[in-house]
């Protein structure tokens, strides 16, 4: 962005703004994310290159097959240390379409074009700009209307001439004058009229199903990507009418990974640093199967670590590489969080990495938690990388290949990266009793109940034409106990809840692995810290406090007994007992939208206490 009024942080390029996204800017003013392609450019025209926005994850290259991440544009006024000021976000002006807000005289403006003030037609009836100066006229907003393609994520202008002629040829020179509230606050009272005199008409039933099924079909623009005109492929889906602000219109697709060292604990933190920073220059080239100790050297020298220490630490990696074949590379969620699983709870790491853990087990603290876990990890340090793959439009799932939802975001095939941010801080980590749970899991009243929720979300998917989904009563329950433990923790360390994040671990669809556990951790991304005070929490005497604290209020909603009954609210009506009043939190805090939540399955309700996982602790 060119000015202090379009700035944006990092992670907002991520999620909610990310490519193909309208951001909404102050002074009425309606911009789209470019794609890849754009920010190829910008990269380009950095001082430096490339080189200080690479991100490395090794495990999240190989699940999505890309050779690095990279940290999106940012933009910094010139100043000392300042490398790059005045780098821009690649943006395009949609929608096209946009109206004068004191005559309401309509233009289509090109996606490359500069704000442009109304031109001042001659209106006979109502205002007119035609006498005013026009250095004095009003600059034009962009219209509310939109349509967009629910397949295939394609979006357009809505069909203006096309709704007021009623599909009815036009000449060239007829203009659209846009007049709204004259009659009526409604659609009924945003009239569209063209200049000929002839046609007019208001947006009543614009929203209505099928309302554009006779008038116009998808013509597959992808604005974002310069497709438009004649420049798109034609789609010919169904068009669906949405206001340009609505939640609807861009579902960010997020993955997500925490860093797990490969390094011994042994190694110092700088050579980590070094090797990581380098590690495919380092080890492309190769003499006779050994590294090039030569280039070692140099590298060694260049950054101020010894030499001998470093090559020593990348041949003990590639060792511990040796026999892992693509085959490995974890290709669902399950599989992907199992190592992240795994290694929290072996207590892998150091405090000279950016993974540093220490393992508790349950007979630490008192009944509630030695009762109901197994341990508790406590996570002095860990580094999240989260990675936009694509996006959807009109729902949030859209069952697209990971190649498909990465196709949207570029048109060079060549461009084998990511955007992506890196976020560090701490956290606390619940490992649930297997035995407890499996006992809990198979009572009747806990199958019936969580098989209402499950019903509602496979229906959901049902008239989408999606195939259902598995939805277990464990993960329920995990993913309700992490959002009342957020909520608690806001409490007691000062966070505000959107500075929290869940991440669970539950073994819903793979039956060969077992996770039972729920991370807590930070999740700002404008600090290279944390907030603090959420590891200590989680020492012996404090978060049996915090545990119990959170399963009484889920007890009793300000909403109850409405919300305890519910047989289907939120999204899809895919809560039960769940609401703002008691369970929800921020959407930057959830991993699943908010949705598959149900406080009865952690606390038991009045009818049925046994249906509660942690019914003797609340009684």
């Amino acid at each position: 962005m060119s000015n202090k009024k379009k700035s944006m942080r990092r992670s907002q390029l991520i999620s909610p703004w990310g490519v193909g996204q309208m951001v909404n800017f102050p002074g009425d003013e309606s911009l789209m994310v470019c794609g890849l392609d754009a920010w190829e450019q910008v990269y380009r025209s950095a001082r430096n290159g490339v080189e200080e926005f690479l991100i490395k994850e090794e495990r999240l290259e190989k699940r999505l097959n890309v050779n690095h991440f990279r940290l999106p544009p940012d933009f910094r006024k010139p100043g000392a240390g300042v490398l790059n000021p005045g780098l821009k976000i690649p943006c395009i002006r949609f929608p096209q379409w946009h109206y004068c807000p004191k005559c309401g005289s309509m233009e289509k403006l090109s996606i490359y074009g500069e704000k442009q003030r109304c031109s001042g037609p001659n209106y006979s009836s109502g205002m007119s700009c035609h006498s005013t100066k026009q250095y004095k006229r009003p600059w034009l907003i962009p219209v509310r209307f939109i349509v967009i393609c629910k397949t295939h994520g394609h979006i357009e202008d809505f069909p203006f001439m096309e709704w007021v002629h009623k599909n009815k040829t036009w000449d060239a020179s007829c203009k659209l004058r846009m007049r709204a509230g004259r009659s009526s606050s409604s659609l009924s009272g945003i009239m569209i009229s063209c200049s000929c005199g002839i046609e007019s008409r208001s947006m009543a039933g614009a929203f209505n199903e099928n309302s554009l099924d006779k008038i116009k079909k998808c013509s597959g623009f992808r604005p974002w990507l310069g497709e438009i005109d004649d420049r798109a492929k034609q789609c010919g889906a169904d068009l669906k009418v949405v206001q340009r602000g609505a939640s609807n219109v861009y579902f960010p697709a997020i993955r997500t990974s925490i860093y797990l060292p490969k390094w011994d604990e042994t190694v110092d933190r700088k050579v980590i640093e070094v090797l990581e920073a380098n590690w495919e220059s380092l080890t492309r080239t190769r003499v006779n199967g050994e590294l090039n100790k030569d280039k070692f050297e140099i590298v060694a020298e260049m950054k101020g670590v010894d030499g001998e220490k470093l090559i020593a630490a990348a041949r003990k990696k590639l060792e511990g590489e040796e026999g892992v074949t693509t085959e490995d590379v974890e290709d669902s969620e399950e599989l992907y969080r199992k190592s992240e699983y795994d290694a929290i709870l072996a207590g892998v790491g150091g405090d000279n990495q950016d993974f540093f853990v220490t393992n508790k087990k349950a007979q630490e603290y008192s009944h509630v938690i030695s009762e109901y876990f197994s341990s508790i990890t406590l996570l002095h340090k860990l580094r999240e990388t989260r990675s936009l793959v694509g996006f959807s439009r009109w729902m949030p799932e859209d069952d697209k290949t990971l190649e498909e939802k990465k196709n949207n975001l570029k048109l060079n095939g060549s461009i084998n990266w990511l955007p992506a941010i890196v976020v560090r801080g701490e956290g606390v980590f619940f490992e649930f009793n297997s035995h407890k749970l499996h006992e809990w899991e198979d009572k009747p009243q806990v199958q019936a109940r969580a098989r209402l929720l499950i019903n509602n979300f496979n229906k959901a998917r049902e008239v989408r034409g999606l195939p259902e989904k598995v939805i277990t009563p464990k993960f329920i329950l995990l993913h309700t106990f992490a959002h009342l433990l957020i909520n608690q923790f806001s409490f007691e360390c000062g966070y505000g809840s959107s500075a929290l994040r869940e991440r669970v671990y539950c073994d819903s669809q793979d039956t060969d692995i077992t996770m039972n556990g729920v991370l807590i951790y930070t999740a700002s991304g404008d600090t290279e810290g944390s907030l603090g005070g959420l590891v200590r929490q989680g020492l012996p005497g404090n978060v049996e406090n915090i545990v119990i604290s959170a399963l009484h209020a889920a007890s009793w909603c300000s909403s109850d007994p409405v919300c305890m009954v519910s047989s289907g609210q939120g999204p899809d009506s895919c809560n039960l007992a769940a609401c703002h009043g008691c369970s929800l939190l921020p959407e930057t805090s959830c991993e699943n939208g908010n949705r598959f939540l149900d406080r009865a399955l952690v606390t038991g309700t009045n009818d049925s206490m046994d249906a509660g996982f942690f019914n003797l602790t609340v009684k």
